[in-house]
């Protein structure tokens, strides 16, 4: 699947990680900020009742954020898989 131009993955970086098993892999994109940009954050563990969705509307000023609470996850490959116990960083607005 291309990435489009407009996305703000575009210039992201690509990994290859293992899926499941070792001899599966999926390609993943991850975006970097930039090096002068600071980012306060704090943390935050995960409950069977959270979602990205929610916790930025909380913090990040609205739902359509979620992706700011992935970009300083980058070790968190699925968004939809998060297990209990999971401390994750949820910046502060």
């Amino acid at each position: 699947m291309p990435i489009e131009r407009v996305s703000r993955y575009y210039d992201g970086t690509l990994a290859q990680v293992t899926s499941g098993s070792e001899s599966k892999f999926q390609i993943a994109v991850f975006r970097l900020w930039p090096d002068n940009q600071e980012v306060t954050y704090f943390n935050h563990t995960w409950v069977t009742t959270d979602s990205l969705a929610a916790l930025a509307a909380t913090y990040c000023g609205g739902a359509k954020y979620w992706w700011e609470i992935m970009d300083i996850n980058p070790e968190i490959l699925d968004p939809f898989n998060i297990a209990p116990g999971t401390v994750i960083r949820v910046p502060n607005e």
